[in-house]
């Protein structure tokens, strides 16, 4: 059996990973913990009138307008006086999606009584697949830029006209917002800021048309070029926001570019700290909630617009996304650089290097935590955690040479609060400093300042000093996949410890994956709270895990991008452990399987069409191979196990590649086709060898599959999908079933008719439908094709079991003659030489009989057999009668020689069953293809259906 062979059986066992790992891509991940925003009072869309021309060539494309309650009467006037956001939804997104954005901005301009509003604008752009098929993206891209103008034209009498508008895109409304710089007619004054949630910024999720990679290489290309410091994109603020794992649709490393402000997932960003799916994104509230936050700091209060500072909007970015150390609002987190002290506040000094300052009804006086410098390496670190600690301005460095109250003090200070860092938690407000000591013992400190204001609500501080080494704890890890590796990162923490650093070298792929345990060994009291956070230094993806008394689940480490060629830094991924001081905990790690092959199915998925397609040829080629050398082609499966192995295509790539090289070959190729897949894999660090093996097996079992599958369609339903297709004509074309079925028996015996419906079809609808009703018919065509092998096979096996029969009877009468020609022979034996004569003639007369049987059995017999029998004939008239017996033993050969005449006649059917079924593998072979090829187009005929109207 060539079709089952030892590369068959290591693809099937990869196959069956790459299922397991596709079903946890797509399952298993964390619950979504967003809260919901809700409309205060019902959302209005008002439909804003375009001019006749954009209307007429745009007719499937809308603007609208934002309001609720009593505003909606006031934008149905159209009378806006507030800054204009244009929200651009992504593939197959409704206008409906900016609700959220534009419901919770109204309201805190209710709430917050500022001088000025957003108005929100979006585009209804019919929902279309813009992400599946990029025809459409020049449309919508053009229709923005005329809404644009439209939307400003709104505020043509206003006082304080704006000038621009924000652009917020989801999806693919992001790579719209982008492209609108591409029309050499677009004023670039017109868009300031672009915000994009879950954009695919760096290539296409799946590249399966020209028109879209066309598109993705125009708009990197100009941003790239043009994004310089004195480019004509300088002046706009770009932030790009990913989802993190809970997006299955765009895996977050396609979300972050070069070109982008501020690059970061919805796990990193400050207050948010939780991943999104594709759509929760427009309505997660914490997201919604630092977006809107955002849009009002950047607003300049004199003009009531957005500011035409570039570094300000920028430095408002980086704090709500990034680095947000105090409040709500950056105008009021600045933190003064010289601090006074209040010297009749309490003043106290711990000698432990840790403790905790643990207070639960508050304090009435504002107190002073005093933590001394000392040249000492197990005070070289300081980290601080500030549990329900309110205050902007906590943490300072200072030099305490004044006594007071019998106690040194510190007259100034130092802030340090911009160090702090907000914690993600479970109880509480949490902040974090991380602070050298040994750095500021080198500036002539003294002593670390922790300031606590009066307070009625309870605080704490918990306070670790300690040396680098011994909370430094480097875990290197195998760079390739690795089964039930297990490792004990710490046996137990030490006492009162607040935080542990777990560096991780080679730890830079992204099929690797572990799972890291923090378990609570022996804690003094509860509640308690721990936080594990994994930073990767070369993308803003945070990932945390919390562990509480009820909560032990482990970090799942996963990264979104790989460490890129050019990052140059030594520092790697590492898990920081910030610890509740009350418990004592163990670490321990191992390696995640199940995720390593999700990771490979969230990164790889949709590689395995073109190593599909590969595949198929290489079986073509095999049995058109065996067509030449025998006359006979092989079915699909045995040609697919003899022809398809990887070291008939693979090595010759790679010696390509070297040989060639990719710069050469792609400056003959690029004008004419896309980027391979290849090359865009090497742009994003995810290319390997081992990993082309990987596929081209996963794609050979996928291809053993379906090739399995359609076997048992055709066999099981294809009498079924034939009637269904009798059916469809009778009904929509015919008018009755027969016509039909003369019309469908008439189509499968003229090619040449189809092929012209097929070409008519192209010109007069779409292409890819095309391609799907050539595949039903030709799936139809393999139907029909199955059912006349099965018929003829019947009626040969059918006539053959006839035959059969016939002889059986004939073989019986020609025993029972010998047995009397012996018996007269015995009684010939006393007569005279003239009966002699006359037997002679009896004997004559039964061979003729014979013969006329044998006719009538439509057996031919065989020359030999009669030049034996007419020798038989001659020894008896001249041998004497006791040698009869001998006669009757050739009459008995000349039955067995007769034979193999029958096998003959009979090989005559096979031979015309094995030409037919030959036919058909070749048919089915070619028909898999076409099937590719029309899933790749598939998402064209949706666009086709979706705007059929």
């Amino acid at each position: 059996m060539a079709a089952i062979n030892l590369f068959a059986v290591f693809s099937g066992f990869v196959s069956f990973t790459f299922i397991i790992g596709l079903h946890n891509f797509l399952t298993n991940n964390e619950e979504n913990g967003c809260e919901m925003t809700y409309m205060f009072e019902y959302p209005q869309y008002v439909r804003l009138s375009l001019p006749s021309v954009t209307a007429r060539r745009y007719p499937r494309y809308g603007l609208y307008a934002y309001g609720e309650g009593h505003m909606t009467e006031r934008l149905r006037a159209m009378k806006f006086g507030g800054i204009p956001v244009l929200f651009i939804p992504g593939n197959s997104g409704s206008h409906k999606q900016v609700r959220s954005l534009a419901s919770v901005s109204l309201r805190k301009t209710l709430s917050s009584h500022t001088p000025f509003q957003f108005d929100y604008f979006t585009v209804d752009l019919n929902e279309e697949y813009s992400a599946l098929f990029g025809g459409v993206l020049k449309d919508q891209r053009e229709f923005v830029h005329h809404c644009l103008h439209r939307i400003l034209e709104l505020y043509r009498n206003n006082a304080n006209k704006p000038t621009s508008v924000i652009l917020i895109g989801h999806s693919m409304g992001g790579m719209v917002a982008k492209g609108l710089f591409l029309d050499p007619n677009f004023d670039k004054n017109l868009v300031n800021i672009i915000i994009t949630l879950v954009t695919p910024h760096r290539s296409p999720v799946l590249a399966l048309d020209s028109f879209i990679t066309r598109y993705y290489d125009n708009v990197n290309a100009y941003w790239r070029a043009n994004r310089k410091a004195e480019g004509n994109l300088s002046h706009v603020t770009f932030a790009s926001i990913g989802g993190g794992h809970r997006d299955i649709l765009v895996r977050s490393g396609l979300t972050q570019t070069e070109e982008a402000d501020v690059n970061i997932l919805s796990t990193a960003v400050p207050t948010v700290w939780l991943s999104t799916d594709h759509l929760c994104s427009v309505w997660c509230k914490e997201l919604v909630l630092v977006i809107v936050r955002t849009l009002f700091d950047i607003v300049n209060l004199t003009t009531k617009q957005v500011s035409k500072n570039v570094q300000e909007r920028k430095s408002v970015f980086h704090y709500h996304m990034i680095q947000r150390t105090a409040g709500k609002h950056f105008s009021t987190s600045f933190h003064p650089h010289d601090v006074y002290f209040d010297y009749n506040g309490f003043w106290t000094e711990s000698i432990q290097r840790q403790f905790t300052f643990h207070e639960p009804n508050g304090v009435f006086t504002e107190t002073y935590i005093m933590i001394r410098l000392l040249d000492d390496p197990k005070h070289e670190m300081l980290a601080v955690e500030a549990v329900n600690n309110n205050d902007r301005d906590w943490v300072f460095a200072c030099v305490a040479n004044d006594v007071h109250n019998n106690v040194r003090i510190c007259h100034t200070g130092i802030n340090l609060s911009n160090e702090t860092k907000f914690l993600p938690s479970r109880h509480y407000r949490r902040k974090f400093v991380y602070l050298n000591l040994a750095a500021l013992k080198h500036k002539s400190f003294t002593h670390v300042i922790l300031r606590v204001k009066p307070t009625k609500d309870m605080v704490q501080f918990n306070v670790d000093v300690h040396s680098s080494s011994n909370r430094h704890i480097a875990v290197s890890l195998s760079k390739w996949i690795s089964f039930l590796s297990k490792s004990e990162v710490l046996d137990s923490t030490f006492d009162h410890a607040v935080y542990y650093e777990l560096p991780l070298p080679g730890f830079e792929q992204t099929w690797q994956a572990y799972l890291l345990y923090i378990e609570p060994k022996s804690c003094q009291k509860a509640p308690n709270h721990a936080l594990a956070t994994m930073v990767v230094p070369w993308s803003k993806e945070d990932v945390h895990a919390h562990i509480t008394e009820t909560l032990h689940k482990p970090l799942r480490l996963r990264l979104q991008s790989p460490k890129p060629l050019s990052y140059k830094s030594g520092d790697p991924v590492k898990v920081t452990l910030i610890l509740d001081p009350q418990c004592k905990y163990s670490v321990r790690i191992q390696s995640g399987v199940l995720d390593s092959f999700g990771q490979l199915a969230r990164f790889y998925s949709p590689m395995l069409l073109p190593y599909l397609v590969a595949i198929l040829l290489l079986t073509l080629r095999e049995q058109l191979r065996t067509l030449v050398e025998t006359g006979q082609c092989v079915m699909f499966h045995t040609a697919l196990g003899a022809g398809a192995k990887p070291y008939y295509g693979l090595p010759a790539v790679r010696i390509g590649i070297q040989v060639v090289g990719w710069s050469m070959l792609m400056k003959i190729m690029h004008p004419l086709l896309p980027l391979p897949d290849l090359i865009m894999l090497k742009e994003q660090d995810l290319h390997s060898l081992p990993l082309c093996l990987y596929l081209y097996a996963v794609a050979y079992g996928a291809a053993y599959l379906l090739g399995l599958g359609c076997w048992l369609t055709i066999i099981f339903s294809g009498h079924t999908a034939h009637k269904m297709a009798v059916s469809f004509l009778a009904k929509a074309l015919m008018g009755t079933l027969t016509l039909s079925e003369w019309a469908m028996t008439g189509l499968s015996k003229l090619p040449a008719a189809v092929a012209a419906f097929l070409l008519a079809l192209i010109y007069s609808t779409c292409g890819a439908l095309s391609l799907c009703v050539g595949a039903a018919f030709f799936f139809l065509k393999l139907c029909k094709t199955y059912e006349n092998y099965l018929e003829h096979l019947f009626k040969y096996s059918l006539k053959l079991l006839l035959k059969r029969q016939k002889n059986s009877k004939a073989s019986e009468r020609e025993q029972s003659s010998v047995v009397e020609g012996d018996d007269d022979d015995r009684k010939k034996d006393a007569t005279t030489s003239t009966k002699d004569d006359d037997d002679d003639d009896d004997g004559k007369t039964q061979d003729s009989m014979e013969m006329e049987t044998q006719i009538q059995q439509n057996v031919v017999p065989d020359t030999d057999t009669q030049d034996k029998a007419e020798t038989s004939q001659t020894d008896e008239t001249t041998e004497s009668a006791a040698n009869v017996n001998d006669d009757s033993v050739k009459r008995s050969e000349e039955h067995v020689v007769r034979s193999p005449s029958d096998v003959e006649v009979s090989s005559e059917p096979n031979e015309d069953a094995d030409f037919s079924f030959s036919e058909f593998h070749f048919n089915f072979t070619v028909f898999l293809l076409w099937l590719s090829v029309t899933l790749l187009n598939v998402p064209c005929v949706l666009v086709w259906a979706h705007n059929y109207r």
